[in-house]
């Protein structure tokens, strides 16, 4: 990752308590629960920064190119990235995140809806036809009642090691489109 460094487009800078400041690329930014490890998988896989862009724009501000501001964000990237010997890409930019906005990010693409509901079968002699992960016994409702009383993807998939995130998410999807059913009334 450290190698990557070098070649960001865009920086978001964020004050800290103390005056500190505190830097990230948009493609690691901009999607909730972030690791190296997933970061560098999505960057394989070809993640569009544009993506991230579109939606943490509006969240924050450009630094005007001159400013004092723009000399003092630039010369606390320059020493965040001499950590590892790296230096601000030419023509990167750093916006300025804006305080006090909602907590939103956006999650790396996903498969369609109908690749997730793959995932889910119902089979008479498993479970008594209930819904449940493909080649497994975990329900759908199981997972979405553990979900509903505090638990998080990460415990279920920490407890449950045969479970992907991608079987949670199917789990949820498959529940509410089993919710949006059509009302009829009659007279």
């Amino acid at each position: 990752m450290q190698s990557r460094l070098a070649q960001v487009h865009v920086w978001y800078a964020l004050r800290l308590p103390g005056a500190a400041w505190a830097f990230g690329p948009s493609k690691f930014v901009g999607y909730r629960d972030n690791t190296s490890k997933k970061y560098l998988e999505n960057y394989r896989a070809g993640a569009d920064g544009g993506e991230t862009e579109r939606a943490l724009k509006p969240l924050s501000s450009e630094v005007g190119p001159g400013s004092r501001l723009e000399r003092e964000l630039t010369g606390a990237l320059e020493e965040f990235l001499d950590r590892w010997g790296r230096k601000p890409r030419r023509g990167s930019q750093i916006r300025l995140v804006s305080e006090g906005e909602p907590d939103i990010a956006i999650m790396p693409k996903r498969k369609t809806d109908d690749t997730l509901l793959d995932r889910i079968s119902s089979d008479p002699g498993i479970c008594g036809g209930r819904p449940c992960i493909k080649g497994t016994r975990m329900r759908v409702i199981d997972i979405v009642e553990a979900i509903a009383h505090g638990a998080t993807q990460e415990e279920l998939l920490r407890d449950f090691d045969y479970l992907t995130a991608e079987d949670i998410a199917a789990a949820l999807l498959y529940a509410a489109h089993a919710s949006n059913h059509r009302v009829v009334q009659t007279a």
